[in-house]
């Protein structure tokens, strides 16, 4: 009797000592998946040596996909895997997975095996205060290194994988209609068709999250699973009818959770959201209530043991801070006037909690996410979504019935964009903050979640508010701060005083459409600063300098305009203007009214005082400009950026003597085609006594005049931080 009742005693405590020593192997599991994939692309990606040579490579064609913005598909963007290094100089690649660029392509399809004659770089990308962390996102795809294709050989086509043939199948059945991208995506989780306008469009609406496979879709499958499931079971022949109806139901749901999952790419959200659904679904085949934070925590541990570098994009992020946020807000709360009140406390919780959390990881915040989620949300999960998976569960028997459900999800996604667009109209204010802010944000809703006394939500909402505000760190009275971009080969300066700002140049905008000014510029406008400018100088027409220059002036408002560009506006530069700001003078050096000579050498050159230093931005002048100002006299500066990225047409001794800088910038790309900056310029610049940064190297870079003798270098900040995947500038 006693042995019994110890047994008994024990039983639980062994129970719960077994689940707990599961739980920490999962989390070990996943924290050593997560270690030994870092090491492995850690050690996998391409070094610098690369760039030397051009290589002669065997590759299997991974994905080939027209260029954003290139109307005409003159642009291949590759994905491919290396089975053959024939350059095996400084290193083989062989095994590695690169990313190309190919002009003027012949066809090239997934799948197909090709020999390359390629130029291989080391993942690299810019580095600007709000700019998108291209590096990040290369090593959370798995892509070891990038480069262009010179020309190829087909060698042959390996036969396309079951998923391959599935997505070309529903590729081909959706052709016709005019959102087909919007299909594809929803339906395959390929949001490769849609165009940077299209994802413009959602991330200003914050609608994003719908119109790609994501956790809304897989639950809705797993509903639709059970609901088919249970009709499966009461039609099921006479020897299945001893077999529990809801378990019948949950095999029909879990294999229709798993093919869903399968058929979308096995995406972060859709593997977190498969997870969960397939928990629910065994606690509904048990008779079993598990806590929905267990199926996080589980779904969590599983993404980490499939994807171990799922934590460095943002989807992870923002997919588990959203399902998070709801089950804070609205788990063991019974809505107290029915599902309509649930819903409208599940889209305040959205808005308020997502804003903070969206600007902290792709700094910005989408104001009409509200609104337009309000009428997105129900209409994609009750009237699009289940449209789009009954054209997929009738494609195979039903083509007619297909097609009109395609049509039907075409009509409605139709209705859904007119009223994104309408909504449109309000625009996006890029929104960065910070931890400090984000926690601030978080902890306030948090208060918000927790009560239901309209006194504690009120005492809450300034805490919520002063979060979100963007605070800036402005330089004192007399004194400025010089923000360098990182726009590769090209110009792009900010100059901060303490109530004033002002961009010289704006960077390029490519053939292809890739715009620096929209894409680098305007999100390091507002993570520096307030959202304007009082002034801004463009040096002259070239595209580097002015390419970018255009979407500036769309996208923030400037109060005047300086520059030599007729079809930019604004007022000609010209020698002697000169103003205060906060204590700090402004004066226009170059080039004088009666100055007729084309080229770099008209550029606006921009000298700046400060109390404790000197600036001189001089734009792409050349030697004879630079006759001209040493002779109207020159004095020594703290910083000046090389004339012309430091080409060997200017910065002549006389010119680097005259100015003796403590600090020379050259705004030039890493390994450009010019090869700038030249080796003498930077001897030159040395041999002066100046420390020399490059911006293609070294990053964005920040000067203050009240500490004239340090640069800080973004990249090297990264580097010494907890980016441990921001890559190593080469030695110079």
């Amino acid at each position: 009797m006693l042995q019994s009742r110890l047994r008994s005693a024990s039983t639980p405590k062994l129970k719960r000592w077994t689940g707990r020593a599961l739980w920490l192997a999962a989390v070990l599991a996943a924290a050593g998946s997560f270690l030994v994939e870092k090491n492995r692309a850690l050690a996998q990606r391409v070094p610098h040596c690369v760039s030397e040579e051009t290589r002669d490579l065997v590759a299997r064609v991974r994905s080939a996909d027209p260029a954003a913005n290139d109307p005409f598909a003159q642009r291949l963007r590759l994905v491919v895997d290396v089975l053959e290094d024939g350059s095996r100089q400084c290193i083989d690649l062989t095994g590695r997975r690169l990313r190309l660029n190919w002009h003027s392509p012949p066809p090239v399809r997934a799948g197909e095996s090709w020999r390359l004659a390629a130029e291989v770089r080391a993942p690299w990308g810019y580095q600007n205060p709000g700019g998108f962390d291209y590096e990040r996102w290369l090593m959370a795809n798995g892509v070891d290194g990038t480069g262009y294709v010179r020309h190829g050989e087909r060698l042959g086509r390996s036969a396309p994988s079951p998923l391959e043939r599935i997505h070309g199948a529903i590729a081909e059945q959706v052709r016709g209609f005019r959102n087909r991208a919007h299909l594809l995506a929803l339906a395959t989780g390929d949001g490769r068709h849609l165009d940077d306008d299209d994802w413009s469009l959602l991330r200003r609406t914050g609608t994003v999250h719908l119109l790609v496979v994501s956790g809304l879709h897989v639950g809705l499958v797993a509903v639709f699973g059970l609901i088919a499931g249970h009709g499966i079971g009461r039609l099921a022949p006479r020897w299945l009818a001893r077999v529990p109806l809801g378990h019948v139901a949950a095999v029909v749901a879990l294999c229709a959770v798993a093919g869903f999952v399968w058929l979308s790419g096995a995406g972060i959200p859709a593997v977190r959201a498969g997870v969960m659904a397939g928990c629910g679904i065994l606690a509904f085949a048990a008779g079993r209530a598990v806590p929905p934070g267990r199926w996080l925590a589980l779904a969590a541990i599983a993404v980490l043991i499939v994807q171990p570098l799922a934590p460095l994009s943002a989807g992870f992020w923002l997919s588990f801070g959203a399902v998070c946020l709801l089950l804070a807000g609205l788990a063991n709360r019974a809505p107290p006037y029915g599902w309509l009140s649930g819903l409208a406390r599940a889209q305040w919780i959205m808005v308020l909690g997502m804003t903070p959390l969206v600007a902290f990881v792709a700094g910005e915040a989408a104001p009409v996410a509200g609104l337009a989620n309000l009428y997105a949300v129900p209409w994609v999960s009750f009237v699009v979504v289940p449209l789009v998976l009954s054209g997929l569960a009738t494609s195979v028997l039903l083509t007619p019935l297909s097609e009109l459900c395609w049509a039907g999800a075409d009509a409605a996604l139709s209705s859904l964009l007119g009223y994104l667009h309408w909504l449109d109209g309000a625009g996006v204010r890029k929104l960065p903050i910070g931890p400090g802010q984000l926690a601030a944000s978080l902890f306030a809703l948090g208060c918000l979640l927790c009560t239901c006394n309209w006194r504690a939500v009120l005492a809450c909402l300034p805490l919520y508010a002063v979060g979100l505000v963007v605070l800036e760190g402005r330089p004192p009275f007399g004194e400025v701060r010089v923000t360098s971009l990182d726009v590769g080969q090209g110009s792009a300066i900010l100059i901060d005083t303490r109530r004033h700002r002002l961009l010289y140049d704006a960077g390029a905008r490519f053939a292809s459409g890739f715009d620096l000014g929209e894409a680098l510029v305007l999100p390091a406008i507002a993570a520096t600063g307030p959202f304007r400018l009082d002034r801004m100088i463009v040096s002259h027409g070239d595209i580097d300098h002015a390419g970018g220059a255009r979407a500036v002036l769309d996208g923030v408002p400037v109060e005047s305009l300086v520059a030599n560009v007729p079809s930019l506006g604004g007022r000609p530069c010209i020698r002697g203007e000169r103003w205060i700001w906060d204590g700090v003078e402004f004066t226009i050096l170059h080039p004088p009214e009666s100055f007729t000579t084309p080229g770099n050498d008209a550029s606006c050159v921009l000298g700046v005082t400060a109390r404790s230093g000197r600036v001189l931005l001089p734009g792409d002048i050349e030697k004879g400009a630079e006759r001209l100002l040493m002779a109207w006299g020159l004095k020594p500066v703290d910083l000046l950026f090389a004339p012309h990225h430091g080409s060997n047409t200017s910065s002549t001794n006389r010119f680097v003597e005259s100015l003796s800088p403590r600090i020379a910038v050259m705004m030039a790309g890493l390994d450009n085609r010019y090869r700038h900056p030249h080796p003498t310029v930077v001897r030159r610049y040395r041999q002066a006594g100046a420390e020399t940064w490059i911006t293609g190297r070294d990053g964005a870079l920040t000067w203050r005049s009240n500490r004239p003798d340090l640069v800080e270098s973004l990249r090297q900040e990264r580097r010494s931080s907890w980016n441990w995947w921001t890559n190593e500038a080469p030695n110079q």
